[in-house]
């Protein structure tokens, strides 16, 4: 299907220039900085001391209620999506919620290390590592705003520019008439020690496209937009600010942290989110530019625009937020996404301040002052860790109308072509070349070698393919023992080959270089459900941007913290435990006339994971089995609700399989359930097969069925 162009009808930022949108992008367009002394914690001998830090941020001011447990990135999070709802109009019949973020509540979780740094953990202190899981803000905003659909994703500092994209295939499938899609990311002391480690941090305010820069600043901060069908908001004659026309993601698949130098990756993605919006290099009047202020990234970045915009380079004025705002992190692509769209709104073009000397003096660099311009679209560009990419192209509200303005349902059907699992009793590592894989941890061997089988049985190669894995808690001991060597020896003596594997999309994209994959490569956090949510996301990619393939699942290595504070898994009152263990379970998932085309042999059809929330009845989300004697109910970690919501369903009676004998209980036990469910389906021992799992107050439910008699379920 073609991308759909959406409605912006809402912004809301909050950032260390300012409370607002619009009172954020007034001091940007001045060429204000943000980028000051470090205050929120001790720097230590860091060789920078200088961020973009929210000052006076009441955190328990902003959560309801006064609600004790809020992170900083909760709170500016629902402080930027409640502007932006608020500005959007009327609440619609149906919210869904997008967030991109890379340290969830780090911050808070830290303190847990600050007393005793070399002392052991004690169960206490344990269980405060694990309170502010990646998924929580976007659980909170759901709860909050009232959201029947809800995702996190993580893709390094793309992280927020592909949650405003996973938000479009809400609106053209039905399930959600509005979406608050963006990021938030507060600071840390693990990100800042390991930028500084890695030598990545600029001792004073960073300076970006300029010949003298010296590294990146960090910052922190929120930024969510507000999305609809244009027809939609049409129809209820909202206040349109611009338009989501186009979009590409993708992956380089060269290095975790040095981009592909040439800038042909980059330049790819600039043409294929131009060719979605169906404009041309001289539509585009400016384009907010990653610019961290790093050597290799800026250079990249230039080289992308000359031969992405050719002869058009001189006159699209470029210039980056991040000398002002700080580089953001997972919130970035979103914040700049809301700066974008006010610069189409406005007609300014705000300045890169910093540079006085630009690197290359043959791109049109906003420069000291910011620029009036009339531009019709613009283009927002954000490139992360791992090689990960997004950009986003944007019309301004007075575009004119096109064809397909409303798109339909997506066509044709989902289908499984290959699937993998390991578990505990194999060795990740020992399946890989350890020449290449030297510096992986086991959860991210376990997403690359799970991958790569998944993708052999396929039969199909990886250059286009894209891949989404689940995970709930990611390397937690790797983590605190990178923060308590900076905090006892120094950050100086921070090991910095260790931080970009600590970053919470570090496992795909280890995967995405070692194998290749060049489609859009991010992490989805949803505990013990990440699985389904991978899945649920593949699928939106896929249809969004009728990709080749994607490899989903999820899979989570044992870890000692971890298993400190969870233990076994206990049901049934306790009358029945099962002890934890470790694995990985991945899906190939293409679309229908992409694997009739190569002639790859069909495992199952797939309809989209659907979420219940407490009390909602299951026969609302799934059709009841066509024949109750051939269908088969797959089990991962049932709860007492999801337990009681299948059995009163009219799934109820049919025959069940738990996989937890099979393989102990972890958190991708989810997606285990998902390939025993497509296993069982092509082995031809049920027509269809309903995968079921959840252990908190949802329930998670996935369908699979043979390829003559799937269909999609509304």
């Amino acid at each position: 299907m073609t991308f759909p162009r959406v409605a912006v009808t809402g912004l809301g930022v909050v950032s260390a220039l300012g409370q607002g949108a619009e009172s954020t992008f007034s001091r940007l367009v001045r060429g204000d900085r943000a980028i000051a002394p470090l205050t929120l914690f001790d720097a230590l001998d860091a060789r920078s001391r200088v961020a973009a830090e929210i000052r006076n941020l009441d955190v328990s001011a902003i959560a309801p209620h006064g609600e004790r447990g809020w992170s900083r990135t909760d709170a500016m999070a629902l402080a930027a999506a409640r502007e932006a709802l608020a500005r959007s109009g009327r609440p619609p019949a149906t919210l869904g919620v997008s967030v991109g973020t890379t340290t969830g509540g780090m911050f808070e979780t830290e303190d847990a290390l600050l007393d005793a740094p070399h002392a052991p953990l004690d169960p206490l202190r344990a269980k405060r590592l694990l309170e502010h899981p990646l998924d929580r803000t976007a659980q909170r905003l759901a709860t909050v705003l009232g959201a029947n659909v809800r995702s996190t994703l993580c893709a390094a500092c793309a992280s927020g520019a592909i949650a405003i994209v996973r938000a479009v295939q809400w609106l053209t499938d039905g399930r959600a008439e509005r979406v608050v899609a963006g990021g938030a990311d507060g600071l840390c002391r693990l990100t800042f020690f390991g930028f500084d480690a890695l030598g990545a941090l600029d001792p004073e305010p960073c300076r970006p496209f300029d010949r003298a820069r010296r590294g990146l600043s960090l910052g922190e901060g929120a930024g969510f937009l507000v999305l609809e069908l244009e027809a939609t908001a049409r129809r209820r004659d909202a206040e349109i600010i611009a338009f989501l026309s186009g979009a590409a993601l993708a992956a380089e698949a060269h290095h975790i942290t040095h981009p592909e130098p040439s800038g042909a990756s980059a330049a790819r993605m600039i043409e294929r989110a131009l060719a979605s919006a169906r404009l041309v290099p001289n539509d585009i009047g400016y384009v907010n530019a990653h610019g961290t202020g790093t050597q290799p990234n800026d250079a990249m970045e230039a080289k992308a625009l000359h031969q992405a915009f050719g002869s058009d380079a001189a006159r699209v004025l470029v210039s980056s937020s991040k000398g002002q705002l700080g580089h953001t992190l997972g919130a970035a692509g979103a914040i700049e996404a809301a700066m974008t769209v006010l610069a189409l709104g406005h007609g300014v073009a705000p300045p890169s301040a910093g540079l006085a000397e630009p690197d290359d003096p043959g791109l049109g660099h906003v420069m000291g002052q910011a620029k009036a311009v009339a531009m019709g679209a613009a283009l927002s560009c954000s490139f992360g860790f791992g090689g990960t990419g997004a950009v986003l192209a944007f019309e301004r509200a007075d575009a004119p109308a096109r064809a397909g303005v409303e798109p339909a349902a997506p066509r044709g059907r989902v289908v499984v072509t290959g699937f993998s699992t390991l578990g505990t009793a194999d060795n990740p590592l020992a399946l890989l070349d350890p020449e290449r894989s030297r510096r992986f941890d086991r959860a991210a061997a376990y997403v690359t070698a799970g991958a790569e089988a998944a993708l052999g049985s396929a039969g199909l190669s990886p250059s286009s393919v894209g891949l989404v894995a689940g995970s709930a808690f990611g390397n937690v001991e790797r983590s605190v023992e990178f923060v308590r060597r900076a905090l006892a020896r120094g950050v100086r003596r921070a090991n910095p080959a260790d931080f970009p594997h600590l970053v919470a999309s570090g496992a795909s994209g280890n995967a995405s270089i070692y194998l290749g994959l060049t489609g859009l490569v991010a992490g989805a956090v949803e505990g013990e459900t990440g699985g389904e949510a991978a899945l649920d996301a593949a699928i939106a990619f896929l249809l969004l941007f009728e990709a080749e393939g994607l490899v989903a699942g999820a899979a989570e290595a044992s870890d000692p913290i971890v298993n400190q504070v969870l233990g076994p898994l206990r049901l049934g009152g306790g009358a029945r435990e099962v002890p934890r263990g470790e694995g990985a379970a991945f899906l190939v998932v293409e679309r229908e006339e992409t694997a009739r085309a190569r002639r790859a042999t069909v495992r199952a059809v797939v309809d989209p994971p659907k979420r219940a929330a407490r009390g909602t009845p299951l026969d609302t989300l799934v059709a009841p089995p066509v024949r109750p004697d051939r269908a088969l109910v797959v089990v991962g970690a049932l709860g007492a609700d999801a337990a009681g919501a299948l059995a009163a369903s009219r799934w109820g009676t049919v025959e069940r399989r738990s996989v937890l004998d099979r393989a102990g209980f972890h958190e991708a036990v989810g997606a285990l359930a998902l390939v025993v469910a497509a296993e069982v389906v092509a082995r031809g021992e049920a027509d269809e097969v309903l995968a079921v799992n959840g252990l908190g107050g949802e329930t998670v439910v996935t369908r699979f069925s043979q390829l003559e008699m799937g269909r999609w379920v509304r």
